[in-house]
């Protein structure tokens, strides 16, 4: 027998909650590279950050954009955590619901 309808696509890797401990770790060590950015899912900044570390200058700036971050991680990490969360409980309120699932 022939399905006719189509199949559902494949599940997306589900997002995993950050950790504060390996988001400090990688500020503290690797930071004026943009590693804790890469981390967090901010790829753009974390990109413009190891750009700029190539220079001295540059390097200068990502030293005080790391000061900054380092006393908003923990706010970025509840903000990340948090969205995942409602993400998944929108997503099993749906498919409670027999609606798809949200994209």
């Amino acid at each position: 027998m022939s399905k006719d309808w189509k199949q559902p696509p494949p599940a997306e890797e589900p997002q995993r909650h950050k950790n504060l401990t390996t988001a400090m770790l990688l500020a503290i060590f690797l930071g004026p590279l943009g590693a804790h950015r890469f981390y967090m899912g901010r790829t753009g900044s974390g990109a413009m950050m190891l750009m700029l570390a190539v220079t001295v200058v540059g390097l200068a700036v990502t030293v005080l954009w790391l000061l900054i971050d380092l006393p908003r991680l923990p706010v970025m990490i509840r903000r990340h955590n948090a969205a995942i969360d409602r993400r998944r409980m929108l997503d099993h309120r749906s498919e409670t619901h027999g609606f798809p699932r949200l994209n």
